[in-house]
């Protein structure tokens, strides 16, 4: 007697996992598109100035794009995220409101190379530091070790922003525009997001959520 086949109805192929490399790669790629392109949105809105023109209603107004930009991204890997949105723009609003001003915003009055790299670096980790903290109250309650969020985004301001500010400030030398500074800024942001995008990687892969 000739066995039964089952039917194509009745084979259940297992789903097959995403690929952890392909899992990062595609989260750092939307997360970086996502604050860049928020980042660029928001010029529509807000004009790039030097302080203290840009204050705590510029930062409230330019984060907003970036963080819901970046809302986009987090809600597809955690659920009721949205006090993301709330958290970013407080703690911008703080930064905007202190003697930093919308820092995400502004190109330095000075040109000389070193002074932009040393105020860029220590205005960059603060700004890191308080915006990280802001965040971190949202993160808390999915990761246990969130913790890491304040270095990781402490570190990728205090890196990207004096790098955007020598660039911007390179490019302004010779082209005399101070649409060069507009350019630094943009790849600020560009190096925050791949930077920070990377440290928001590990947190998800050491909590498991893919």
């Amino acid at each position: 007697m000739t066995p039964r086949l089952p039917s194509p109805q009745q084979l259940k192929v297992p789903p097959t996992p995403q690929s952890p490399i392909l899992f990062g790669w595609s989260f750092w790629v939307q997360w970086v598109v996502a604050t860049g392109l928020g980042f660029l949105v928001s010029l529509l809105w807000v004009e790039i100035g030097v302080r203290p023109h840009l204050g705590a209603i510029s930062a409230a107004v330019g984060s907003s794009f970036i963080a819901i930009a970046q809302w986009f991204v987090l809600r597809q890997r955690l659920s009721h995220i949205s006090w993301w949105i709330i958290a970013t723009i407080t703690a911008w609003v703080l930064i905007g409101s202190s003697s930093l001003g919308a820092l995400g915003w502004i190109a330095p009055r000075t040109e000389l190379i070193t002074m932009r790299l040393l105020y860029g670096f220590i205005d960059g980790a603060i700004v890191g530091i308080v915006l990280g903290l802001g965040q971190w109250f949202v993160l808390n309650r999915y990761f246990p070790n969130a913790a890491w969020w304040l270095p990781i985004s402490s570190l990728s301001w205090a890196v990207s922003l004096p790098s955007g500010w020598v660039i911007g400030g390179i490019l302004r030398s010779i082209t005399g525009l101070f649409f060069a500074e507009v350019i630094g800024l943009t790849i600020t942001w560009l190096a925050i997001a791949a930077l920070s995008g990377f440290g928001f990687l590990r947190l998800l892969h050491h909590n498991g959520i893919q």
